[in-house]
């Protein structure tokens, strides 16, 4: 597995200066980046190119939900020429209500993914959680319900732990639809502004990490919403990970 890290981190220093951001967060040391949405406004190969140049990797390319199910849109040809681990998106609209819709959603974008040679991974949040009548959370039928071959998920750990769902039994359980897993910590469970450096906080982490590595997973990837200093709190994470000799 690779340590990437999660540019929605830096969403705002990379609305000012794609560029330049990119290049202090390169010197932090992750083997690559995530990206959420913002691509600096780059052309596919210049992007890449800006990447070789840093040294860097996709780690994984965010696009808006309503793209990926859209079977010739430029967010195809960019998550090719970077040649991301995954395409995904997240949804979090008035669930459990309209879990149809994401279901629908899902199976569309994994087959466009699957008819351009790139896996979909699908990125929870808290809202996925919730049941349906009968008792069954909407991120279970969601699963149920698709591909295995088309339809990955992306675990967020902190949300997994936010919902009061186990993490640890829920990257075992999943393990075969598993590339990328979101690593997140906080303090409160219930409150999203308590995030944390990694290993700071509530999350089982060590536990997620030793799980992630009995799966296919290819790219445990630190997030934070939240904080304070962010470059800071990248290099106490990325120390954090480098303990368990991933």
């Amino acid at each position: 597995m690779k340590l990437g890290l999660q540019l929605y981190n830096f969403r705002e220093e990379l609305k000012q200066d794609f560029r330049g951001t990119l290049r202090e967060i390169a010197k932090i040391g992750f083997d690559g980046v995530e990206f959420a949405v913002n691509y600096g406004e780059l052309e596919p190969e210049e992007l890449a190119a800006l990447l070789k140049e840093l040294n860097l990797e996709c780690a994984g390319t965010m696009f808006p939900k309503n793209v990926l199910c859209e079977p010739d849109a430029p967010a195809w040809k960019m998550a090719e020429t970077l040649k991301s681990p995954a395409v995904t998106f997240s949804y979090t609209d008035n669930l459990p209500e309209s879990w149809q819709t994401l279901l629908d959603m899902c199976r569309t974008a994994g087959k466009n993914a699957a008819d351009h040679g790139i896996p979909f991974s699908y990125h929870n949040h808290w809202q996925e959680f919730t049941r349906l009548e009968g008792g069954e959370y909407v991120m279970t039928r969601i699963l149920k319900e698709t591909d295995p071959a088309q339809v990955l998920i992306e675990p967020d750990v902190c949300w997994l732990t936010r919902a009061g769902v186990d993490p640890v039994a829920y990257i075992k359980q999943y393990a075969h639809r598993i590339r990328q897993v979101h690593l997140k910590d906080l303090r409160i469970p219930e409150e999203r502004e308590t995030m944390t450096a990694l290993g700071k906080g509530c999350v089982d982490l060590p536990g997620c990490i030793e799980a992630a590595k009995e799966t296919p997973c290819q790219w445990l990837i630190y997030e934070q919403d939240h904080s304070a200093n962010r470059f800071a709190d990248a290099v106490e994470s990325l120390k954090f990970l480098r303990k368990f000799n991933i």
